[in-house]
C-alpha cells in the first residue's frame, strides 16, 4: 500500500515559478519555489528552537496574509504537528490549548506578538517564537528550547525520520472545537485522512494548476485544510482575502472580484451575505460603474458546508452563479467531509430541501435506530433502507477510524440519499462554527455573581442562529447593578472567541426545571 500524501518542500519547489499564493491587498504573489524556500526557513528555525518531528507547534496569525500558509508548510515539512490558534480568542483560552497540547514553539506574524505575550503570561513561561512578516519571511527567532535539540538546522527533518513513532508520524494537526465539559475539545487530523480527502476533492472538482482557490476559512476550521492542502497538492493558486473582507457583503464581493477565484468553499451564511451584496440583474448605470451581478465566470465551483443552506437562499446563489457546480458537503470535524451532494440548479424551487447526499467513497455511513427507551442511547440497531436515525461514520478521515456517533439525526429516503434532520444533543452551529453551549455555561458559571447558567440557541431573522444566556444570580449579586447583560458579555469576551459570546444575557430568579430536576431548556425558549 502506498504511503499517504504528505506536504513535502521538494514537491512544492518542483512547481517552480507557478503562482502558489496570491492576495489582493497588497497585491502580492508568491511562487511555489518561493513558498518552498520560505517554508524551509521556518523548518530550520523550528529545528534551531529544539523542535523535533512529532512535536506540537502552535500557529497564530492576526494579519491573515501569506505568513499562514508558509508557516503551515514549514511546520508540516518539519514533521511537527500543527496546532492552529484562533486569533479572535482571548489569551486565557489560547493558553489552555497550548498547555494541554504541550506545544514546543509558536510560529506567528508580527501583528500577533501582543496576543502571544498574553498567551505566555497564561502559561507562566515563554514559548520559543518564529516570527514571520506578511510575505512569510522569517523576521525573528526565539531562543532555543532548553530541553529541545538544536540539530537539523540544515533543514532536514521531514516526517518519517528515525526515532519518530508511527503514532507521531500519523497526525498532521490538532484542531479544537467547543467542548461540552467546558474545555476546548482536541480533534487530531491524520495524514491518512487528509490523503483520501484531498485526493477525493481533486478528482471531484478536477482541481488543476489553472485553478485559483479562495481561502475563506481560518486554519482552526476544517474547511481551511481543503483550501491549503488540496490546493498545494494540485499545484493550484491559493487566493487569500484579508480578514476584513469577510466583514461585509460588499467587501467580500470586492475581494472576489479582485482575486478572480475559480473555486470557493465556505459556509452558507457567507454565500448569503455575498448574494445580498450583488447588484440586481440589469441594474441601472453604466456597466463599468456597476459591479457584476453574476459570479460566473470565472467561478466554476461553489462548495458549502458547516450549516444548513436554506433552500430559497441556495436558489438565489445558483441564479447568481450560472454554470458553476454547487456541492453540499457534510461532516463534523471528527469525520471531516463524509457525505456529499452535487446540487441540480434546475431542482431548486426555493422550497424543496437539499440532501446532504451519499457517503464519500472513503467513508462508511450507517444509520442507528433511536427507538429505544432513551433516545440519547439508542438501540444500536442498524437501519437498512429508508428510515431515520443517528448517523454513525467510520473511515480514514474519522477520529480513530470510527465508528463515530455524529449525534446528528439523519433520514435516508427512498432515493438512497441522506437528509439532515437536526441535532440529538445540544451542540449548535453559529456562523458555521461548532459551539457546545456547555462550554459557554461553564465560562458564565465562573463569574462570581452567577449561581447557575443556561445557554440556548435562538433563531434570528437577520443573523441566523445566535446564543442567548440565562443566569440565576447569587443572593448578594441580585442587587448589584454591575451584574448586567453588558458586564456578563464583557466577562465572556475575555474568555471565549466572539462567536461563542451570547447576544444577550438575561438574569432570572431561578432557572426552570423538569420534573426530574434538570434545567428545562425548552421553557427558557418560551
Amino acid at each position: 500500500m502506498a504511503a499517504p500524501y504528505r506536504l513535502r518542500l521538494e514537491d512544492l519547489a518542483a512547481r517552480g515559478e507557478a503562482v502558489a499564493l496570491a492576495s489582493a491587498c497588497p497585491r502580492a504573489q508568491v511562487t511555489y519555489a518561493e513558498l518552498s524556500a520560505r517554508a524551509a526557513a521556518v523548518r530550520a528555525a523550528l529545528a534551531g528552537a529544539g523542535v523535533l518531528p512529532g512535536d506540537r507547534v502552535a500557529l497564530l496569525s492576526t494579519g491573515r496574509a501569506h505568513d499562514e500558509p508558509v508557516a503551515l508548510a514549514g511546520v508540516l515539512a518539519a514533521g511537527a504537528v500543527a496546532v492552529p490558534l484562533d486569533a479572535a480568542a482571548p489569551p486565557a483560552r489560547l493558553g489552555r490549548i497550548t498547555r494541554a497540547r504541550g506545544c514546543r514553539a509558536i510560529v506567528l506574524d508580527g501583528a500577533a506578538a501582543g496576543l502571544a505575550d498574553g498567551l505566555d503570561a497564561e502559561l507562566g513561561a515563554g514559548l520559543p517564537r518564529v516570527e514571520l512578516d506578511a510575505e512569510g519571511r522569517v523576521r525573528r527567532e526565539g531562543a532555543p528550547s532548553a530541553t529541545g535539540s538544536a540539530g537539523n538546522a540544515d533543514g532536514a527533518g521531514d516526517a518519517g525520520d528515525a526515532g519518530v513513532s508511527a503514532e507521531q508520524q500519523e497526525v498532521a494537526c490538532i484542531l479544537h472545537t467547543s467542548g461540552s465539559t467546558g474545555e476546548p475539545k482536541p480533534i487530531p487530523i491524520t495524514w491518512a485522512g487528509l490523503d483520501v480527502f484531498t485526493a477525493f476533492c481533486i478528482d471531484l472538482l478536477g482541481l488543476s494548476p489553472g485553478d485559483r482557490v479562495l481561502r475563506v476559512a481560518e486554519l482552526v476550521f476544517d474547511l481551511a485544510w481543503f483550501d491549503h492542502l488540496a490546493t498545494f497538492r494540485a499545484g493550484a493558486t491559493l487566493a487569500t482575502m484579508a480578514r476584513r473582507d469577510l466583514a461585509s457583503g460588499r467587501a467580500l464581493r470586492g475581494a472576489i472580484a479582485a482575486l478572480a477565484p475559480t473555486i470557493i468553499y465556505g459556509v452558507p451564511s457567507m454565500f448569503m451575505k455575498l448574494v445580498a451584496a450583488l447588484p440586481a440583474a440589469g441594474a441601472a448605470g453604466a456597466e463599468h460603474q456597476q459591479p457584476p451581478a453574476s459570479l460566473s465566470p470565472p467561478v466554476r465551483a461553489l462548495l458549502f458546508a458547516g450549516e444548513v443552506f436554506p433552500s430559497r437562499e441556495l436558489a438565489a446563489l445558483a441564479a447568481r452563479a450560472p454554470g458553476a457546480a454547487l456541492y453540499n458537503l457534510y461532516g463534523p470535524t471528527e469525520t471531516n467531509v463524509c457525505t456529499f451532494h452535487r446540487v441540480d440548479p434546475a431542482a431548486l424551487d426555493g422550497v424543496s430541501e437539499i440532501p446532504i447526499g451519499a457517503a464519500c467513497p472513503y467513508a462508511t455511513c450507517v444509520l442507528v435506530a433511536l427507538d429505544g427507551p432513551d433516545e440519547e442511547a439508542g438501540t444500536g440497531r442498524v437501519i437498512e433502507g429508508p428510515g431515520t436515525g443517528e448517523l454513525v461514520v467510520s473511515g480514514p478521515t474519522t477520529v480513530g477510524g470510527g465508528p463515530y456517533r455524529t449525534r446528528d439525526r439523519v433520514e435516508r429516503k427512498a432515493d438512497g440519499l441522506f437528509y439532515f434532520r437536526g441535532r440529538i444533543d445540544r451542540m449548535v452551529k453559529i456562523r458555521g462554527y461548532r459551539v457546545e453551549p456547555g462550554e459557554v455555561e461553564a465560562a458564565l458559571a465562573s463569574h462570581p455573581a452567577v449561581r447557575q447558567a443556561a445557554v440556548v440557541a435562538v433563531e434570528d431573522p437577520r443573523l441566523g442562529k445566535t446564543l442567548r444566556a440565562f443566569v440565576a444570580l447569587s443572593g448578594d449579586a441580585r442587587d448589584d447593578g454591575g451584574a448586567d447583560d453588558r458586564a456578563f458579555r464583557m466577562y465572556l469576551a475575555e474568555r471565549l472567541p466572539p462567536y461563542m459570546v451570547p447576544e444577550k444575557v438575561v438574569a432570572v430568579d431561578d432557572l426552570p426545571r423538569t420534573p426530574t430536576g434538570k434545567i428545562n431548556y425548552r421553557a427558557l425558549l418560551g
